[in-house]
């Protein structure tokens, strides 16, 4: 039982002063109040009073691991671990919240997730949580989607032919099929000394299958055509990974969904792009003109990038070539869904046309906020989802 508290507190999402934005508190609150309820009463106050232990030492442990590798000092890091005690986000998250925003992070991973899931039609949630349905689904409307190759069902062995059949040689995406955040998910290329995974080093078919076996033993594992960026945005590529335009559309209910912010995630050389601090740059989207604002690196949140530091290639004021058209799609993705109060829509922008490769019900607090920082989104989120709680 403590294990498993270790590993998911904090357990009903809440920190040990709560949430510091007055507009979601109350929210976050009633979030986790449904958690505790699935507890018998006698066993929950014994839950909650452990949690919040377990959360002390896990947030100890947690910022001690996160100061070292980032060379914090002890103000520094005593700061953040008060941060992440008391608001119940990693320190990662914290630490960005902190720079970018100021303040206490108000609605980390783990409440965002317990929140937004209990938010909007049930039956949206699981259809963007399975992304073949989902892509199905889309395409059927005139979405643009990735080509899909091959499936490996759940507990089948891959097969190395029927990778190449599918068209390994132009390259392909492997993900799960359940998931968000790319976790698990990398490209795969086909060259002459062997497989290419995420353009490292090539490997043999009996690793990369072993690898696939691994992912298919927990899930149906979607092989779909690698797609790559427009040739006038292909300075900020790195490579062969293309920038994704994530656009967000938010929901009132009983109305019809709207574009609330935009963000070109920039993929930095030499960094896996999930790395949290140092993987991407993040630039902002002017919604009315299709323009860049500056960009960001969470690792130096303060600085503001007018160009790329490793090529110079230019973000402040750059115009987005298929951004609007981009923004259509997702309107209409948005539209052809079970009704949902927010969703992250993430888009390749290819010289086809963009190709949308997934929506997440549950996003990244930061990511969807970040826009607002440079005054480029709809306004405060709150007051929307306080709507869909009532």
């Amino acid at each position: 039982m403590l294990r498993k508290l270790w590993r998911l507190s904090p357990w009903d999402g809440q920190g040990w002063a709560g949430c510091s934005d007055p507009s979601l508190a109350p929210l976050r609150g009633a979030a986790a109040a449904r958690v505790r309820s699935k507890v018998a009463p006698l066993l929950r106050l014994f839950l909650v009073c452990a949690d919040r232990s377990v959360w002390a030492a896990a947030a100890a442990a947690r910022t001690s691991a996160f100061a070292r590798a980032n060379e914090l000092n002890a103000i520094d890091a005593t700061l953040l671990f008060g941060d992440c005690l008391l608001s119940g986000a990693t320190p990662v998250e914290a630490w960005v919240w902190r720079g970018v925003f100021g303040g206490r992070h108000p609605l980390p991973a783990r409440a965002a997730g317990l929140l937004l899931s209990r938010l909007g039609d049930a039956a949206g949630h699981r259809l963007l949580g399975d992304k073949a349905a989902a892509a199905e689904h889309l395409a059927r409307a005139g979405v643009a989607v990735p080509v899909l190759r091959a499936m490996i069902c759940r507990g089948d062995a891959p097969d190395e032919a029927s990778i190449l059949a599918s068209g390994a040689a132009a390259g392909l995406f492997v993900k799960p099929r359940r998931g968000s955040g790319g976790r698990a998910a990398f490209s795969l290329v086909r060259e002459d000394d062997g497989w290419r995974v995420n353009g490292g080093s090539p490997t043999d078919w009996l690793g990369l299958r072993s690898r696939l076996l691994r992912m298919a033993a927990t899930d149906d594992l979607l092989v779909q055509e690698r797609l790559t960026t427009r040739f006038d945005l292909a300075d900020l590529a790195e490579a062969g990974r293309a920038p994704v335009l994530r656009l967000t559309s938010a929901r009132a209910p009983g109305q019809l969904p709207f574009l609330h912010s935009a963000l070109l995630n920039i993929p930095v050389p030499g960094r896996d792009s999930r790395h949290f601090l140092h993987g991407e740059i993040h630039a902002p989207i002017n919604p009315i003109d299709g323009r860049m604002a500056c960009g960001v690196s969470f690792a130096r949140s303060q600085e503001r990038l007018e160009a790329l530091p490793w090529n110079g290639a230019l973000m402040a004021v750059r115009e987005i070539s298929g951004f609007f058209d981009a923004v259509a799609m997702a309107w209409v993705a948005a539209s052809v869904i079970p009704p949902m109060p927010l969703v992250n829509w993430d888009f390749i922008l290819t010289d086809d046309g963009p190709v949308l490769l997934e929506g997440n019900s549950a996003g990244n607090w930061i990511l969807t906020n970040l826009a607002g920082r440079y005054d480029l989104d709809a306004g405060s989120l709150g007051a929307l989802l306080a709507a869909w709680a009532a």
